[in-house]
Formats: C-alpha cells, structure tokens, sequence
C-alpha cells in the first residue's frame, strides 16, 4: 500500500463488499491509507483476513466480514457489526460482482438467477441498509460498480450481465433522487478492460487487440478504478450524484 499525502478520508467509516481481491482489494487499502477505517467484505474469509492483515501491517484500522451480498439479512448484520464497531458508515462501495462469458443460448436460469441475485440485489440490498443510518446523519457517499456493458451491451458475456449492470446505473439514479436532500451522494463507475480475476477469460492476443482500441492504448488497472472511486467517495465530490462515470481510456464516450 504505497503511502499517499492526502488525508481525505480521516475520521469516516467504510464499507467495501467484494474487498477480497481485485478493484475491491485495492480501494480498501487505498482508502485505508487516507485515513478511513475499513470494513472489508467478502463471501471468502481467508481472502478478507489477507486484506485486513496487510491494512494493519501498513497502520490502518480494518475490519473483516464474511458476507454473501445476495442475503439481506446478512448484509443487515454486516451493516451492525459495523456501527457496534464504530458508530457509524460514511462510505459504501458496492463492488461485489459476478461476470461469466457466454452466449445467449448459455445463459440458463440458474445464471440469470445468480447474476442478478449479486449484481442487482446486492446493490440494492446494501443501499437501504445503509441509508436509514446516512439519513440521520446527513451525510454519506455511496459508489457502485457498473460496467461499460450497461450502456453499450455486451457480446462476450451472457447477456443478463449487461442487464444487470444497467440496473445499477438505473438505481443509482433513484437512489440519488431520494438521498440528495439529506447530504448523500450516489455515484456509479463504469469500467471497461479492467485487468482482474473476473477477466481471466481473455488470453494475451485479446488484451493486445483490445489494448489498441483504446485511445490510451493500454488497459485499466485496479489502481485507476480505486482512483475514481475513491474521488467520488470523498468530500471533493459533493456535487456530483446519480452519475455513472466512464472509466475505459476513451474507449466508450457518450
């Protein structure tokens, strides 16, 4: 976790889901070093324990919880875990997410199912559990993760995973709506060529041929996405709601 000179987030309470590894992993830590103290989750707790270790070796403050985004009631006792631990959530990056490539014709129920379970539920799920709490203090910051696919559709990935991310920038909206009047900004972010687990699926000739596509000509790293997300969870973004901001290198513009 390299050191940073800013202190944006000293004093405030965050919760990340999906922090066991990739864009969550990395916005965990980062915020962990402006000063927040984070509370990591994820459905593999040895994964979350790794990132609460290295938050702690680096002299952040850091919780770990196991929690599946597709229960409710588990993210309801995520959320009081939280406030028993520490009073209050300032900051909510809903980052947990599944993306499985295929076609139509492989996109059974069972993957609409699961798709949608995590990708839309568990936005939503964790929304209203934090915004009784966001509303009586007046203030919050709420980020989730989109994708390039919920604009634009996709033709590498089952296509319910296109749905279920233009949902997320749908609830973004009306989220932002109802929560702007009580000093809570809702934000999404969406990415594209992001290099993490969930893109594994591309080989070394994919990333080059996609690579050139792009303006920038090179791909996303974690690094940038946690950039982003961390400027929209901060006080510095307090204009900005119900937006779903482009990350992709210029890519997708619209």
């Amino acid at each position: 976790m390299a050191p940073r000179v800013q202190k944006r987030f000293e004093n405030k309470i965050a919760v990340v889901t999906g922090a066991g590894q990739g864009m969550g992993k990395q916005v965990a830590m980062d915020l962990a070093a402006e000063g927040a103290k984070v509370v990591v989750t994820d459905i593999v707790p040895e994964l979350i324990e790794e990132v609460r270790k290295e938050i702690e070796q680096c002299g952040g403050k850091c919780m770990s919880v196991i929690c599946d985004v597709t229960s409710s009631e588990q993210i309801d006792r995520m959320i009081q875990k939280t406030i028993d631990a520490f009073g209050r959530v300032d900051i909510l990056i809903n980052n947990a997410g599944l993306l499985i490539p295929g076609t139509i014709e492989e996109t059974s129920d069972e993957l609409i199912d699961k798709t949608l379970d995590i990708n839309v539920k568990g936005v939503l799920y964790a929304i209203r559990a934090v915004t009784p709490l966001m509303k009586k203090q007046r203030y919050g910051r709420i980020v989730s993760v989109s994708s390039i696919t919920g604009k634009r559709g996709d033709n590498s990935t089952i296509f319910v995973y296109g749905a279920s991310k233009g949902a997320v920038i749908s609830l973004t909206r009306s989220a932002a709506r109802q929560l702007g009047p009580f000093g809570i900004t809702v934000n999404a972010i969406a990415p594209h060529a992001v290099m993490t687990s969930l893109m594994s699926y591309w080989d070394e000739e994919k990333k080059r041929e996609v690579a050139e596509q792009i303006p920038v000509k090179r791909l996303g790293t974690v690094e940038d996405i946690s950039y982003l997300m961390m400027f929209l969870a901060s006080d510095e973004s307090s204009f900005i709601t119900g937006e779903t901001i482009n990350i992709n290198g210029g890519y997708y513009m619209d």
